[in-house]
């Protein structure tokens, strides 16, 4: 279970990376796995603002807002998809004496909660099991950045998914701190729901698969990260949807894999 837990920790990618707590070459070398460095390695450069025209963030005054992010909650949902429900038990608080990855003016995305919650998890159930401080394999939750780092996030974020439809590739489903309006890529105009924006806070869907010359297992065979099977015909280093690797040969029906960000509650303005 502390295996499975530490292996999806570092699957948590955020725009721009929240990187979970530094761990001790002892919890690296006891897992025998890769480092976070080596597995956010693995995913293609944020994409450039210079090719992009996108206004500020606006935070509407009517209809709905930012809530809580529960946690727990996700947490739940989460192991249960992976069918351990019992590891969502495990703490996700920072130890005693834990440092912070979340610095003031830092730039993070609504989902960096979750994905901190879960390397926590990892970092705790290690150090329960070694005996070593926890507080060496944890880290502070985020809250709720500045106005203008949530700002710069969400502007990233629209710049990102607009430059991947053009590339005709499905977009980073991670939520957005607040409507980053419309983006116009080479001429071509994108609405905020189009880049997925469904709400402050809100995850638009299941992340897409990212399928890396690294996968490939054979002349254009390619295995699929969290899935049996290979898929041929495809363009490694790309982003797709589930739909379109089963299309591509993966065998359909298998237990889903896919990273769901997590969401905030909402609150209805007055």
């Amino acid at each position: 279970m502390i295996q499975a837990m530490y292996n999806q920790s570092l699957d948590v990618v955020e725009r721009p990376p929240s990187h979970p707590a530094a761990r001790s070459d002892t919890f690296r070398a006891w897992f025998s796995t890769a480092t976070a460095t080596d597995t956010l390695g693995t995913a293609p450069p944020a994409a450039s603002a210079n090719s992009a025209s996108a206004p500020e963030s606006t935070v509407s005054a009517a209809g709905t807002s930012l809530g809580d992010p529960d946690v727990q909650g996700w947490l739940n949902t989460y192991y249960t998809e992976q069918g351990d429900l019992s590891a969502a038990n495990t703490s996700y608080q920072p130890a005693t004496g834990a440092g912070n990855n979340f610095a003031v003016g830092g730039v993070w995305g609504p989902d960096a909660i979750f994905a901190q919650a879960l390397a926590n998890q990892a970092g705790n159930a290690f150090a329960s099991m070694t005996g070593d401080n926890p507080a060496e394999f944890t880290s502070q939750l985020p809250g709720i950045p500045t106005q203008q780092a949530q700002q710069q996030f969400d502007q990233m974020l629209a710049i990102e998914n607009a430059e991947r439809l053009a590339s005709g590739q499905p977009i980073d489903t991670t939520a957005y701190w607040s409507d980053p309006g419309p983006i116009t890529l080479d001429g071509v105009t994108y609405t905020s729901q189009q880049l997925g924006y469904a709400g402050p806070g809100q995850s638009s869907g299941p992340e897409p698969i990212y399928v890396s010359q690294a996968n490939q297992v054979g002349t254009d065979t390619y295995s699929v990260p969290g899935y049996n099977g290979t898929v041929t015909n495809i363009q490694p280093g790309r982003y797709y949807t589930l739909q379109q690797l089963e299309q591509a040969g993966l065998t359909a029906g298998q237990p889903d894999a896919q990273f769901h960000p997590g969401s905030w509650t909402l609150t209805q303005n007055a």
